[in-house]
């Protein structure tokens, strides 16, 4: 039987559909919740609150860029690859700078709420 990377991804895609959103309880500023409604479509796949699905956690995310949201936004659009052990993140080149900054805010003030142990379970 041939391995199908689709396949492979839909439980990650089932889960990310069930859990509750990294935001839940937490007051955003205008920025966040401009950023909210992008990462719900170009992130929340790969990218759980406080858990590693195929990317870091949001709590992560938040920790290494607190004072740099232009580092997720740097990072957005040339990815490297940091870890091995699962897919590169694609490139987000054709999404407007303004708009990832956006969602870099919601990814630090989400993820950061996350590791503080705000997000209702």
């Amino acid at each position: 039987m041939r391995w199908s990377p689709l396949l492979a991804a839909l439980p990650l895609l089932v889960a990310a559909c069930q859990r509750p959103p990294a935001d839940e309880g937490v007051a955003l500023s205008p920025q966040a919740q401009k950023g909210k409604a992008l990462f719900s479509t170009l992130c929340a796949s790969c990218h759980a609150p406080s858990a590693k699905l195929v990317g870091p956690p949001l709590s992560e995310m938040a920790s290494l860029y607190a004072t740099d949201p232009e580092g997720i936004v740097r990072w957005a659009v040339t990815p490297g690859r940091k870890r091995t052990d699962v897919p590169p993140m694609p490139s987000f080149r054709g999404v407007r700078t303004s708009d990832l900054a956006d969602v870099a805010q919601y990814i630090i003030e989400a993820g950061t709420a996350a590791g503080n142990g705000k997000q209702r379970p």
